[in-house]
């Protein structure tokens, strides 16, 4: 009854125009679904035609099993299905997203029509939160928090943490390594990362690297793939011009033209439309990501040989260079490298 339940709820929201359903497997509470109901969301999102976009269960050590996961239920219901941001985390999965990109291969090859994306950069962002095991973080986070007050539940937690994928050295929060924080505290690593969860929850962000050169070339060269920030929409003049967020808000597109197209990696033509009409397409928003008679008039103007990115980790809330123009809905909003002014921008759903 609960899956039936779920199951109507989501077809009348993709029959109103969602573009698809989502998981984010990682976070409480999705981490405790089954698969039977990621296979009922699967059945509902192809009852419609519309995209099942997986943040997999585990992108450390499980990452191919994750992986495999995704590909059974696609194979299961038939879904359109998009694995967001396939990475490999910590130095000893260096390597996988080249076998993960080998399951994918042999799923299209099978006739599934599944693909995935991908930001250019080699640390991620996520609350501090996501480094407690599922059972830590069961109940919501007020629990969670109260939870921590516990010395038998940190002590437990500390342990699990001593065969993490990643050093203390590759996560950082506000900007600098939790080591060198924790120095400062006078404390250790695991105790400043609890300390501050049990504080203030999952409103801390952090910034997590130990990924791989090779494994973001994979990823980024692969015909399935499409490049997506997974960033998130700020205004450096407003509330959300503070803090130190994730670079990729300001830099992900300038950087992939800057780091990766101009180095030859990806060829210019090819990197644009892996940033404007694939991502579309495998979006189902249809008139967006191409120039044509009809289609909207959204156009960034720009200098492949001076674009770059300036936003960096300790300073991500900097514009790129290398920008002329943009032209939203058929109406100038930057001229120049200045702003005008104009917000002709719009919620776009899916007819």
């Amino acid at each position: 009854a609960a899956l039936d339940r779920m199951r109507g709820l989501l077809g009348d929201a993709l029959a109103a125009g969602a573009a698809g359903v989502s998981t984010g497997l990682v976070y409480a509470p999705a981490c405790y679904a089954r698969e039977d109901e990621l296979e009922a969301l699967g059945r509902t999102a192809a009852a419609h035609g519309r995209l099942f976009a997986w943040h997999v269960r585990d992108y450390a050590d499980g990452l191919l099993d994750s992986v495999r996961q995704a590909l059974r239920v696609a194979a299961a219901t038939g879904c359109r299905t998009q694995i967001s941001h396939l990475v490999a985390v910590g130095r000893r999965n260096h390597g996988s997203v080249a076998r993960a990109l080998e399951l994918i291969d042999a799923a299209r090859a099978a006739g599934l029509d599944v693909g995935f994306d991908i930001y250019p950069y080699l640390a991620g962002n996520a609350p501090l939160s996501q480094l407690l095991p599922a059972w830590a973080q069961e109940g919501g986070e007020r629990a969670m928090r109260a939870r921590l007050d516990g010395r038998a539940v940190r002590a437990r937690v500390r342990d699990g943490w001593r065969d993490m994928p990643n050093s203390w050295d590759d996560i950082a929060v506000g900007g600098r390594p939790v080591t060198a924080l924790a120095a400062e505290a006078g404390t250790e690593p695991p105790d400043l990362v609890l300390d501050l969860v049990a504080e203030h929850g999952n409103a801390v962000q952090m910034v997590a690297g130990g990924r791989s050169e090779r494994d973001l070339a994979d990823a980024l060269t692969h015909p399935a793939g499409v490049i997506g920030s997974d960033g998130q929409a700020l205004d450096p003049a407003g509330p959300t011009g503070r803090g130190t967020p994730h670079p990729r808000s300001y830099g992900c597109y300038p950087r992939l033209f800057a780091a990766y197209v101009r180095p030859g990696l990806l060829g210019l033509a090819e990197a644009v439309r892996r940033c404007t009409s694939a991502p579309a397409e495998r979006a189902g928003l249809a008139g967006r990501g191409v120039l044509r008679p009809g289609a909207h008039g959204d156009i960034v103007v720009f200098d492949p040989a001076r674009i770059a990115d300036r936003a960096t980790f300790a300073a991500p809330q900097r514009y790129p260079d290398g920008i002329r123009a943009v032209v939203v809905g058929g109406r100038a909003v930057v001229e120049d490298g200045a702003h005008g002014g104009a917000r002709p921008g719009e919620i776009l759903r899916v007819p």
